[in-house]
């Protein structure tokens, strides 16, 4: 009998939207092994897909059923014996109470913001150079910039690059400040730079997009991480603190900037084909 999918807003907030997409790492969680006090297991479940891996590889790993790996995702309750949590710790390089927090009897713990949190800097050339261009060639699902965080001063051939992922099935979202919405004159030229660099890339299939006012916050996501940069009145863009995140959809700081992220996505407006070819 074939298995239902997951739905979209497992373990989501009442009223928001889910980002994740179960049909990302394979074999589908069945229906059944949830309930409404026992949320599916967002944890394991970010681990797996951030690895490439389905709920099947992983079971092989471990010696045990695909269907107990897909139980463990589709329900938080359900907490392996603590000889097998252990090991799927260890290959998934994480602490086995991070994954089952209920391992050792205690009473379940919400994921918290330093759960999230995998660096900050204080500006944004204070971010480890070779971060940005490894992020991009890892790149398996999407990538989705919001707002002009300079990328084509950090990563080398940016729009060959975007074209090249595009064409290996990754969904890749531009979304830029409108140069006529913006007041600020040194905004406006930023945005009319952007444009002019990301608007071409339409006729090779990127998404680009004019958000229809200014944008203060930037937002880089590539599969399950976001980079954020939050501007401080008064100070200059590069200053601005530089967040990296591991996106998780129940975690306090990355479920506001994706919610931030879709709204954005929602009310912004598709350019048409660029002028001229990439080189």
């Amino acid at each position: 009998m074939a298995s239902t999918p997951v739905e979209a807003s497992c373990d989501s907030p009442a009223g928001s939207r889910s980002h994740l997409s179960p049909a990302d790492y394979g074999p589908t969680v069945h229906s059944h092994t949830r309930t409404a006090t026992s949320p599916c297991n967002e944890r394991l479940r970010e681990l797996l897909l951030s690895l490439g891996e389905s709920p099947a590889d992983f079971a092989g790993k471990l010696g045990v059923d695909p269907k107990t790996v897909e139980r463990w995702i589709g329900s938080r309750a359900r907490t392996p014996h603590p000889r097998i949590a252990y090991q799927a710790a260890r290959l998934l390089d994480v602490d086995v109470t991070y994954l089952w927090p209920t391992i050792h009897g205690r009473r379940a713990s919400k994921i918290s913001g330093t759960d999230e949190l995998l660096a900050m800097w204080p500006g944004r050339a204070a971010v480890p150079a070779d971060l940005w261009p490894r992020l991009f060639a890892e790149a398996q699902r999407r990538i989705t910039i919001m707002g002009d965080p300079g990328l084509p001063d950090l990563i080398p051939n940016l729009a060959r690059l975007l074209v090249d992922k595009t064409n290996q099935g990754v969904q890749v979202r531009i979304i830029l400040a409108d140069p006529d919405a913006t007041p600020n004159p040194l905004d406006k030229a930023r945005a009319i730079a952007a444009q002019a660099t990301y608007q071409p890339l339409t006729q090779h299939g990127v998404t680009v997009c004019h958000y229809p006012g200014s944008l203060a916050t930037t937002i880089l996501r590539i599969d399950d991480d976001l980079i954020v940069r939050t501007g401080i009145d008064g100070c200059p863009a590069a200053f601005a603190p530089v967040i990296h995140l591991r996106a998780l959809t129940d975690g306090p700081l990355s479920r506001s900037y994706l919610t931030s992220l879709d709204s954005i996505t929602e009310t912004a407006i598709p350019l048409t084909i660029g002028l001229r070819a990439v080189a």
